[in-house]
């Protein structure tokens, strides 16, 4: 199974993450701010992230940003309680998902994990584009 980190300064709510990945046979690393976060993320090797967004310090959108920078295909889930009230989307925090905490967080998370983690691998665009040239040259 895979290796999620969990990102949450509210103690409660990692430990709910966590035991409910660990139940699916995840293995699950938490850190209680971004900075903490970022440093587990760079000393060991995760499959998915899963953030909350309002953390004092950095919020989880720098987070995000961060792990773009090495990591841009890394599957990575924003979830927090202001989802609305912030107009958090994909677009604007880079995140793969978005989710609402609340009464269904944790069927959607279970869903937006095996949904994120065993989707099928996209090629490159370079490489797709370049797969078709050849094709188009080999009928002609």
């Amino acid at each position: 199974m895979a290796r999620i980190l969990c990102i949450d300064d509210n103690q409660h709510g990692c430990f709910v993450r966590q035991s409910v990945l660990e139940g699916q046979g995840h293995t699950v690393a938490t850190a209680r701010s971004g900075k903490e976060g970022l440093e587990k993320f760079h000393a060991e090797k995760f499959d998915l992230v899963v953030v909350d967004y309002l953390m004092p310090g950095m919020n989880g959108g720098e987070v995000i940003a961060k792990i773009r920078e090495t990591h841009p295909r890394l599957p990575i889930i924003l979830h927090s309680g202001f989802t609305d009230r912030l107009a958090l989307d994909r677009k604007i925090t880079q995140a793969d998902a978005v989710l609402q905490k609340g009464a269904r967080e944790v069927k959607e998370l279970l869903e937006t994990v095996s949904r994120l983690l065993y989707r099928p691998a996209r090629k490159p665009a370079a490489r797709v584009q370049a797969h078709k040239r050849k094709g188009r040259a080999a009928s002609h």
